[in-house]
């Protein structure tokens, strides 16, 4: 029987990613394979790979705090293994240190308890305007989705927060915000490679599953975002909608000739969103 191995360079792309250092790693299984790098700065570098769609991309994962260590723990049973990131907060200005754990993917999908958001806790009782559970994140800025609604941002005084309906069920932590830029788009010039040629959106198709009806926004910058469509198929969609399956018709994107143009995708917790696929449409000034 004979083995061989094949280094690959997984930082070739992106030599940047594993910068200024790499002090701790871990690696995950389930579910999919995904190693976890725990920079010096206090972010993390995951490398995720999926053999069956040969992917394999870097992401990075920023929170309002420092991440120090990091525990993968096999999970019997389970569709996914149990991550835990060790993060040192500034909490009304004290330094505190919390063991936080990675919500599963199939919890992240909308529903009553959305799990979609840092620092997290869980309510589950009888109905109250008055979530009292959030002594962790005294004077901080929380979203708040409960009963299937994102009920907006509040902001944590002695220990709980106030809101405007009662609720039943409810995931209450910090927000984060989910980007995604993409390489140089240099595709649609009919006179050869159009990417020192000045072009500019025209059109955006989408398709996404379980994605709330404002869970992203699309532009040709961050700076200059904007919101899914309020009307599909010439109707308005109902508010709070989540879509199991999204694959609707390509609609108007906002954009300025440019030689370097790129597609800026961007979500925000607590709302859920899946994107599966971006087919962009382009006007070539050749």
């Amino acid at each position: 029987f004979n083995a061989s191995y094949a280094i690959k360079e997984l930082t070739a792309l992106t030599p940047e990613i594993g910068r200024p250092s790499i002090v701790r790693t871990a690696v995950q299984r389930k579910i999919d394979t995904r190693i976890h790098c725990v920079r010096s700065d206090g972010k993390v570098a995951v490398m995720i790979f999926d053999k069956i769609e040969e992917v394999s991309c870097w992401m990075l994962v920023e929170t309002e705090g420092f991440v120090e260590d990091v525990v993968v723990l096999p999970s019997a049973g389970s569709e996914e293994d149990i991550v835990y990131y060790s993060i040192r907060r500034s909490i009304d200005g004290v330094t505190k240190r919390y063991l936080e754990r990675w919500a599963l993917t199939s919890e992240c999908e909308g529903g009553t308890a959305n799990r979609q958001a840092d620092s997290f806790k869980y309510y589950l009782g009888e109905p109250t305007q008055s979530l009292d559970l959030l002594s962790h994140l005294e004077g901080e800025e929380v979203v708040v989705w409960a009963d299937g609604i994102d009920q907006g941002t509040f902001r944590v005084a002695f220990g709980s927060v106030t809101l405007t309906t009662t609720v039943s069920e409810a995931i209450v932590g910090l927000p984060y915000t989910a980007r995604f830029k993409s390489t140089k788009l240099a595709y649609a010039a009919q006179g050869g490679s159009a990417l020192t040629q000045r072009k500019r959106f025209d059109h955006l198709g989408l398709v996404m599953r379980n994605t709330h009806y404002q869970g992203l926004s699309y532009g040709d910058s961050f700076e200059t975002l904007d919101d899914m469509p309020l009307v599909e198929q010439g109707q308005t969609t109902p508010a709070g909608t989540v879509w199991d399956s999204y694959d609707s018709d390509s609609f108007e994107i906002n954009g300025t000739f440019d030689t370097d143009m790129r597609l800026c995708l961007q979500a925000n917790a607590p709302r859920p969103c899946t994107v599966l696929a971006a087919v962009i449409a382009m006007n070539t000034n050749e």
